[in-house]
C-alpha cells in the first residue's frame, strides 16, 4: 500500500473549527448550517479561526482566494457562502463522484490505471472501467458511534466485509482484475496510509483494512493507493481551468473535509 501526498494540496482539518460552545460537526444537520460554515470561514480567512484538537489554522490558509464545494450536501450550502471576503464560490459539476477525475489523473501520474474506491461517512462510490456504482452505509451494521462495550474486531470485520462485497460486485461486473485501486478514506492517514480516526468504528490504526478487505474480494495483486478523500477531492478540483491557486476545497455530505489547492 502506497500513501500518496499531491503535490501543491495541502489538507486542512475543519471538522472541529470551534463554534461558540461547540464544533462545526455539531451543526451539520441545522438548517442554517451554511450561514454557521461561512461565518467560520470568515474566522478561517482572517487567521483566528481554532480546531479543537489542533489550534489555530495553519498560516497558509489566511486569505484564501476562493472556496470550491463538492460532495452530496454541497449544493444546498453553496449561496450561503456568497458575500463572503474570498473571490469566488464554485460548485463541483460532479458532486457524487468528486474524485472521480482526480484519482484517474493520480493513477495516470504513477504510470498505472485502475480504479478508483471513495469511502465516504454516508456512502462508498466505485468507479471501474466507465461505471459508477453506490452503496449506502448500513448504520445497522456499521454504526456512527460506539460505547465502551462496542467490539472493535466486529467493527473491524463488517468495514472489511462492506468494502469486500462492494468490490465483488464491481470485479463480477467488470470481467476484470485492476492493476491498481486508488482509495479515498474520510480520515487523516499517516505516512504510511494508516487511518487516525474516522465515524467508523475501529478504523482508526487499522493497519491492513484495504489489503484485507480486496483479498477477501479475490484482488491478492492489485496495487493500493490512498489519501485522505478531502484531498482526493482537491486534486479533481485542481483540473478544472476555473480553480486557481488559493482555492479552498470543501467536501460536504455526513461531515466536511478540506484541503487547500497551492
Amino acid at each position: 500500500m502506497k500513501r500518496l501526498r499531491p503535490d501543491g494540496i495541502f489538507p486542512l482539518e475543519l471538522w472541529d473549527l470551534e463554534v461558540g460552545d461547540g464544533i462545526l460537526w455539531d451543526y451539520m444537520n441545522s438548517p442554517r448550517f451554511g450561514c454557521i460554515l461561512k461565518s467560520a470561514l470568515i474566522e478561517v480567512w482572517n487567521g483566528t479561526a481554532k480546531t479543537r484538537s489542533e489550534g489555530v489554522i495553519p498560516d497558509i490558509a489566511k486569505h484564501f482566494a476562493g472556496v470550491y464545494l463538492s460532495g452530496g450536501g454541497s449544493a444546498a450550502t453553496g449561496d450561503a457562502l456568497l458575500g463572503g471576503p474570498w473571490k469566488t464560490v464554485q460548485k463541483g459539476v460532479d458532486q457524487n463522484f468528486a474524485g472521480e477525475a482526480g484519482a484517474m489523473a493520480l493513477l495516470s501520474e504513477q504510470g498505472l490505471s485502475g480504479w478508483m474506491l471513495d469511502l465516504g461517512q454516508s456512502t462508498l462510490k466505485v468507479s471501474f472501467k466507465g461505471q459508477r456504482r453506490t452503496w449506502m452505509r448500513n448504520l445497522t451494521r456499521l454504526p456512527i458511534r460506539g460505547g465502551p462495550d462496542t467490539p472493535l474486531v466486529e467493527q473491524r470485520g463488517e468495514l472489511r466485509r462492506f468494502l469486500a462485497e462492494a468490490i465483488g460486485d464491481c470485479v463480477a461486473l467488470s470481467g476484470e482484475h485492476p492493476a491498481a485501486i486508488l482509495c479515498g478514506l474520510p480520515s487523516r492517514l499517516d505516512d504510511a496510509g494508516v487511518p487516525e480516526g474516522s465515524s467508523y468504528i475501529g478504523m482508526k490504526g487499522d493497519v491492513s483494512l484495504l489489503t484485507d478487505a480486496f483479498a477477501a474480494a479475490g484482488l491478492h495483486s492489485t496495487q493500493i493507493l490512498v489519501l485522505n478523500d478531502a484531498e482526493l477531492a482537491a486534486v479533481s478540483a485542481r483540473l478544472d481551468p476555473h480553480v486557481h491557486p488559493g482555492t479552498l476545497v470543501l467536501t460536504i455530505g455526513f461531515g466536511i473535509g478540506a484541503a487547500l489547492v497551492l
